[in-house]
C-alpha cells in the first residue's frame, strides 16, 4: 500500500486539491452506504456515534475516545474517496495560519460547477430524526479567529494567545494523554463555535464538508504530539474499545503510519538519476 500524504487546503487547482474535489463531487451524488451523506450521518444525526468529552450516545462508557474516534472517522470518509479515486487524500485546514475560511470551502462554484466543499444537502425524515432535516448546510463565521486567555501559551506576552501559539505551547509542554485531550477538545469545540451554522451543531456538523478539514488538522495535533511522546501513549484498558461503526479498535488507529497516510507541508516531485 503506498503511502498517502494529507496536505494543506490550497487553491481548487493544486493537483491534490483537483482530486479531492472531484471525489467529494461524487460521493456527495451516491445514494447508498458510500454516500457523503451516510457518512455524515453517522456523527450527529441520525446515528449519533460521535464521541465528545468522554461521552457518546451509544456506549454506557465514560472515556476520552474524542481523539482516535474522529481518526476513525477521517479514515472511514478517506477509505470511501479512494474508491473513487486511489490517489485522493483529504486535506487538513491549518487554522494557526489562515485568516478565516479558505476559498477553496468559501467559494460557492469551482469551474462553472457548484463546489461540493462549499456545502452539502442535508436530507433527513423521521423516523431517523424527529423533525424533519431537509436544507442546504449554511455557515455564519464571526469576524476573527478565536484567541485564548492562556498566558502559559502567549509567547509574545500580549494578553492573548492566538491558535499559533496555543497549539505551539500544548506541543512543546503538555507530556499527559489527559491534558494534551482536553485542550485539543476545547480548541476544537471554539473553532466549531467559530464557524457557526451547522458546524455550531453537533447534530448537523459533519454534513459541512469543512468539518474534515478541521478535524484533519486536529489529527494533524495528534500526530505531532504522538511523534513527541509516542505512538502507544494511550489508556492500556481502552485500547481494544471498539470504535463504532469503523470495525477498528483503539489500538490499530493509533499509528497513522499503520493506516496509510503520513501529514506533510507539501508533495514535491523528485527528479531521479545524476
Amino acid at each position: 500500500m503506498a503511502m498517502k500524504y494529507r496536505l494543506r487546503v490550497a487553491a481548487f487547482d493544486t493537483p491534490h486539491m483537483v482530486k479531492f474535489v472531484a471525489a467529494m463531487r461524487t460521493i456527495q451524488g451516491f445514494n447508498d452506504n458510500r454516500s457523503y451523506h451516510k457518512i455524515a450521518g453517522f456523527h450527529g444525526a441520525p446515528d449519533r456515534y460521535c464521541w465528545h468529552h468522554q461521552f457518546s450516545r451509544n456506549s454506557s462508557l465514560t472515556a476520552r475516545l474524542f481523539l482516535p474516534w474522529h481518526r476513525a472517522y477521517l479514515y472511514h470518509l478517506e477509505q470511501n474517496l479512494q474508491d473513487v479515486d486511489a490517489d485522493v487524500a483529504l486535506p487538513r485546514w491549518d487554522w494557526t495560519i489562515a485568516g478565516g475560511i479558505p476559498n477553496a470551502y468559501a467559494a460557492d462554484q469551482v469551474n462553472g460547477q457548484p463546489n461540493p466543499l462549499f456545502s452539502s444537502t442535508i436530507n433527513l425524515a423521521p423516523p431517523l430524526v424527529e423533525t424533519p432535516i431537509q436544507r442546504s448546510t449554511w455557515r455564519n463565521p464571526r469576524p476573527t479567529l478565536p484567541v485564548f486567555n492562556a498566558p502559559w501559551a502567549d509567547a509574545n506576552s500580549n494578553g492573548e494567545a492566538t491558535l499559533a501559539e496555543l497549539v505551539d505551547a500544548i506541543l512543546e509542554n503538555v507530556r499527559d494523554l489527559e491534558t494534551f485531550n482536553d485542550l485539543m477538545e476545547s480548541i476544537h469545540d471554539q473553532i466549531h463555535g467559530w464557524i457557526g451554522g451547522d458546524m455550531g451543531d453537533p447534530t448537523t456538523a459533519a454534513f459541512d464538508p469543512i468539518f474534515f478539514a478541521h478535524h484533519c488538522m486536529i489529527d494533524r495535533i495528534w500526530y505531532l504530539w504522538q511523534i513527541r511522546h509516542g505512538w502507544d501513549r494511550f489508556p492500556t484498558a481502552l485500547l481494544d474499545e471498539p470504535l463504532i461503526p469503523f470495525g477498528k479498535t483503539v489500538r490499530q488507529v493509533l499509528n497513522v503510519q499503520e493506516l496509510g497516510y503520513e501529514y506533510a507541508a507539501d508533495a514535491v516531485t523528485i527528479p531521479l538519476g545524476g
